[in-house]
């Protein structure tokens, strides 16, 4: 890219690491994302002479070389939030969303003696049925639950309960935004064959606008070993065995596309 990039830089945003979703004041539900590939991308592009953003949890690995802007965030809240900011703020060439977004939030926590306390009431001189005991529990939940995060909850609970709710999926706010950037999306799944995972990768594509979907398995990746193919609207275009060949095959197939669509 040589003088050129240097005088006209691409934009890139990086997004890596996992997100944090708390329990309470000292308890969360995380993932084992470490940022490591997301790093190297950012590198990548670095070296590269562009201005990268790196967005990340607060556990994730930084990239060796200081991006143009870092920020840092913890749970899927916080994650939409700065997303939102950064692409009003920012017009991006490339958005690379390589971040383990967590897919569910703590919604209540409750013990099971409080639960059954508010299913008795809401099903006082009811008939039995499976439609109202489904009811109850969630009238007993709604009801009594106490809400994640507010204090730390005690030990002392032989059994506790925890409720989850789905989490928003920022990934769709990025082409409603910015329609015109060029956005890689991540698709991780756990023992499944290529053409389950290539047909996830696809229908991730398809509902996020994504013009590149890198398609893994967590069973294919350890420590740098990372078994991964590159997807676009035909297929698979190229497939790499190691975090930096993915990190330079994402590199060179972004870098290709934008200097096409110049």
């Amino acid at each position: 890219m040589g003088s050129k990039a240097k005088d006209n830089p691409i934009s890139i945003l990086v997004t890596a690491g996992g997100t944090i979703e708390d329990i309470d004041t000292v308890r969360g539900i995380s993932n084992h994302a470490s940022g490591r590939l997301g790093s190297l991308i950012a590198d990548k592009f670095s070296q590269s002479g562009a201005n990268v953003t790196f967005l990340c949890g607060e556990n994730s690995l930084r990239p060796k070389r200081k991006p143009h802007e870092l920020i840092i965030i913890r749970n899927t809240d916080q994650l939409a939030s700065s997303l939102e900011k950064l692409l009003r703020k920012t017009s991006f060439d490339c958005v690379i969303h390589s971040m383990a977004v967590s897919d569910f939030t703590p919604h209540t926590v409750m013990g099971v003696d409080d639960l059954a306390g508010c299913i008795e009431k809401e099903l006082s001189g009811e008939d039995l049925c499976r439609d109202k005991i489904a009811q109850a529990v969630c009238a007993a939940i709604s009801k009594s639950a106490q809400q994640p995060s507010e204090k730390k909850i005690s030990s002392k609970s032989s059994h506790l309960m925890l409720i989850l709710k789905q989490t928003s999926k920022a990934i769709g706010m990025i082409k409603a935004l910015q329609p015109n950037t060029l956005l890689v999306g991540f698709k991780l799944l756990s023992g499944t064959d290529k053409p389950t995972l290539m047909a996830a990768g696809q229908n991730l594509m398809e509902q996020n606008g994504c013009d590149l979907v890198l398609a893994n398995d967590i069973n294919e990746i350890s420590g740098e070993n990372h078994k991964a193919i590159l997807l676009d609207g035909g297929g698979i275009i190229c497939w790499a065995d190691t975090k930096p060949e993915i990190a330079e095959m994402i590199f060179n197939q972004v870098t290709e596309r934008l200097r096409r669509a110049k």
